[in-house]
């Protein structure tokens, strides 16, 4: 599945899902701010592999780091204006590859029960 996905998301979002997971979690958030560690917890990776991705993010000026104001050794992963539009192409990508995929394969009335069901967990 997630090959299929990968597949749409770097040529036409301009980016790997990885990215745009990070993305997600981030827009999800007060602020589309998050913690280094906590946005590698939500993303299943280690806090090494979360740091080489968001250095990645930033470098391509999706995300930049900000300074926690209460502990001086907390990052955090802030999206840019060029994130927030990064990421709204890149949503538009990954539903339409999610249907374009996966939706002529469910049968009527499956789609309503993922949807329901994926819902309850976020």
């Amino acid at each position: 599945m997630s090959a299929a996905l990968e597949r749409d998301m770097v040529p036409e979002a301009g980016m790997p899902l990885a990215w745009y997971e990070v993305l997600l979690h981030l827009s999800r958030s007060e602020g589309w701010m998050m913690r280094y560690q906590d946005l590698a917890k939500v993303a299943g990776i280690t806090n090494s592999g979360a740091s080489r991705r968001l250095e990645q993010m930033t470098k391509a000026g999706l995300i930049e780091r900000r300074s926690c104001p209460t502990d001086r050794r907390g990052v955090f992963a802030h999206v840019t204006p060029k994130g927030e539009a990064a990421f709204a192409k890149a949503h538009a990508v990954f539903v339409n590859s999610l249907e374009s995929n996966f939706g002529g394969k469910l049968k009527a009335g499956e789609a309503d029960q993922i949807s329901a069901a994926l819902s309850r967990l976020g």
